[in-house]
Order: structure tokens, then sequence, then C-alpha cells
């Protein structure tokens, strides 16, 4: 399989790896350090292959979390630096790091060199899971489990893609818009679901049938979305992995914002009630400390106290706002007002929303905020923001005092120049 000209070839497992000269240059190399993709894309190592994509997407993810909270209106930059300014004044050059970065300590969360690293790696051992023979993994793998959890990941990479960017491209292919990205997701999830029921893996089959609802809600398709939506346990929640040390597997908004301050919560997410009442779902702390950038406090997530703090990546509160979703789209108001409090009734100190007499617009509005609210940094405002045609705050053209200049009319990340430009299939 040839992967996007901006992914590593290869997957990032354990202790291994790969390189790829010989397409580079004719000279002859000696890498000691070398491992050929022929050994290590073994039966023997499935497990571990499908390990290692599950890191890539977790990497991935906790940088979308970051990055696409602060292209909108989720965090703030506080870093005195010209490339945070335009990430956060919505005015990123095309040959910004977001598109090539990896996952590092970075200053500018990249989006598109991860996503398309955790795609490529999940849909490489996909590949090569659908080639082996039950007989070819060790005793105790199930193979169609591996294929479930591959396919899963490889969906979650392209929904996220298709939220957040503005096109992508896959394996050296055209240049697709966010439908076809979503379409390409939704053969994942498909698959996925097909493979985790036939070997009833309860936790693959909820967060791929999750997925596949983010991915049919996307492609305005919200009765079939909430019919996979409405199958979620209310004891489902999808995590990351977490480690204290590998910068990695790190929580990536604790260690921008606590950490490195290099972000803050935006101004909109600040000090927000509920009947009077401070709102559990967006606690924030003012950490009486400012960042670099002038006059920038730095607010944090009580959320993500720790480095070693879980994100999650879907769970059941955001099935029932799907469900909410489709509800109120078929003319249900009564519905979609009793899965909106299917969610507050999860959280301690949120009182039910009392519907009566409300209007669908109505419903609309309480919706939007409390998806706002309830999924704060886990990867799904600017994916609203862009479904709903909500407007940019700050409007662009309005005067961005931080940085200088006004902010821009950017509401996903454009496609970078290291795809357009070496990407044979795209037009310059």
């Amino acid at each position: 399989m040839r992967l996007s000209p901006i992914v590593i070839l290869g997957v990032a497992v354990s202790s291994y790896v790969l390189t790829a000269c010989t397409e580079i240059t004719a000279l002859e190399q000696n890498n000691p350090g070398q491992v050929s993709a022929a050994s290590v894309y073994t039966p023997p190592n499935a497990q571990l292959l499908v390990n290692g994509a599950i890191s890539d997407f977790e990497c991935a993810y906790t940088r979308y979390v970051v990055g696409s909270g602060l292209l909108i209106d989720e965090l703030a930059n506080a870093i005195g630096a010209v490339a945070n300014y335009d990430y956060e004044a919505r005015r990123l050059p095309t040959n910004a790091s977001y598109g090539t970065a990896n996952c590092g300590s970075n200053q500018q969360p990249p989006i598109y060199s991860t996503l398309s690293t955790a795609r490529g790696s999940a849909d490489t051992v996909l590949a090569r899971l659908r080639e082996w023979k039950d007989a070819d993994l060790p005793t105790g793998v199930s193979r169609q489990r591996l294929i479930a959890q591959a396919a899963t990941y490889a969906g979650y990479s392209l929904v996220l893609m298709g939220e957040g960017m503005c096109s992508a491209a896959i394996n050296v292919g055209p240049e697709l818009q966010p439908a076809a990205i979503f379409a390409e997701a939704k053969s994942r999830f498909d698959a996925a679901v097909t493979e985790a029921t036939a070997v009833n893996d309860a936790a693959t089959l909820n967060l791929a049938l999750l997925g596949r609802a983010r991915t049919l809600l996307n492609l305005k398709q919200a009765a079939a979305a909430a019919t996979d939506a409405a199958k979620i346990p209310a004891s489902f929640n999808a995590t990351t992995g977490t480690d204290a040390v590998q910068v990695r597997r790190q929580n990536f908004a604790f260690l921008t914002i606590n950490q490195n301050s290099f972000s803050t919560v935006d101004a909109s997410f600040r000090g927000l009630t509920i009947n009077g009442a401070a709102d559990p779902r967006v606690a924030v702390t003012n950490q009486n400390r400012n960042g670099t950038a002038p006059g920038v406090a730095i607010w944090t997530a009580d959320k993500y106290p720790s480095l070693t703090t879980v994100m999650s990546i879907a769970r059941y509160a955001e099935a029932q706002l799907i469900v909410a979703e489709a509800r109120l789209e078929a003319g249900d108001l009564s519905g979609a007002v009793a899965a909106i409090n299917a969610v507050r009734a999860s959280r301690a100190g949120v009182p039910a929303y009392d519907g009566t007499g409300q209007t669908a617009e109505q419903v609309r509005a309480t919706l939007i905020e409390d998806r706002r609210r309830e999924l704060f940094l886990e990867g799904h405002r600017l994916g609203d923001i862009r479904r709903y045609g909500l407007p940019l705050n700050p409007a662009a053209g309005t005067a961005y005092s931080v940085g200088g200049g006004v902010y821009g009319t950017q509401n996903c990340f454009p496609l970078p120049d290291v795809e357009r430009v070496n990407n044979p299939n795209i037009g310059r």
C-alpha cells in the first residue's frame, strides 16, 4: 500500500525504525539500524502492529483536540510568536507546521501529518490482516478482532480529517473534499462493525458504531446515525492511553496549557453558568500567571488535571446528543429533549432541560450549546461549527489585538503544501 507523501513509511512500533531510502536517492546506503518492512509486517507481529496504529491515532487525536480548539474558539494562543498568532487568528499559511510536524511537544499542534500517519498505519496493517489467514497468527490472537480494531482507528482518523481539513488526500490520490473523506471513514467503520460483531468484541463494536454514527451525521444521514448511536450503553467511554514520560502519550492539553503555557482556555469558555450556578461541564481555573503573548492569562481546563489524565475519544454523551439531533431533525421535539436530558442526568450539578413550550429553533440552540459544553476539548467543536454553519467568533476582519492584524476566514485546515507539491495527482 502506498501512503501519502507526508506519511513516514511503516509504523513506529516499539523499538522498530523503518526507513525507505532507495526511492529517494540512488546512492548506496548502509544503515545498521534499518529494519525491512517485510520483516516487520509478519503475522507474529499482528497484535504489535495494531497497537502501534492505535498509538499513532491517540497521538494524532490529542493534537487535533488542541489544534482544532486553538483554530476556533475553545483555546487562545498564549505564546508571543508570529506562527502561533497566525494559528489562533485563523490565517494559517499552507506551509505552516500543522501540515508537517510530528508528535512532539509542539508549540503549533500538528494536524495533517499526524492524522495521515495514523490513517496510513491503520490501513497498512488492515491490508496485511486481510491477506493473512487465521492460522498464521499466534495462538489466542483473533485476526477478525484485530481487523475490527484497525478498521475502527482508520475510520476515526478519517472522520477527524473530514471534520478538520478543508480537503485531503489518501495514498497519493486525488484531492478529496470532506464528503468523500467521510465516505472513506464509513467504509472502515462498516468493516469494523461486521468484524467486531462476528467475534463479540463489545468494546470495539461500540467504538465503531459511535464512529459510524458521527460519520453519518456529517453525511447528513441523521436517522441512520441515531440508529447506531442509540445502541451505545450508558457506561461506554473509550479513552486514550497515557504515559507520564513519553511525550506522544502524554495528555497534550495538559502539556500545552498547564505545563508549557502555549495556550489558554478561551474567554468564551470561562465563567459559564447554568441556572445561575457554575457549569461543571466547563470548569476552568485561573492560574494567575501569564503566557509570553502580551496580556494573555493562563486559564486551564479542570477536566485535564495531569499529564496522565485520559482523554475521551467517544462516549455515551456524544451518542445521546446525536440521537437528540436526529429527533430534532425529524420534528420530534420531546424525543430531542429527552436525549439532551439523558446526557444532563449523567452530570452532577447540571439541571434537566425543560422543553415545555420550546420551539424547534430553541431546542436546536440548546442542543448546540450543550454540545459546546459537554464535549469541550474533545475534538468536536470545529466539526460542529462547520456542520451547523455557525458564525466564527471573533468574526473575520475583527482586529487581532494580541498579535496584530485581523482574524481570518479559515474554518478548516487548508491542504498543506507538502501534499499539494509532492502529490502528482493534485494540481499546484
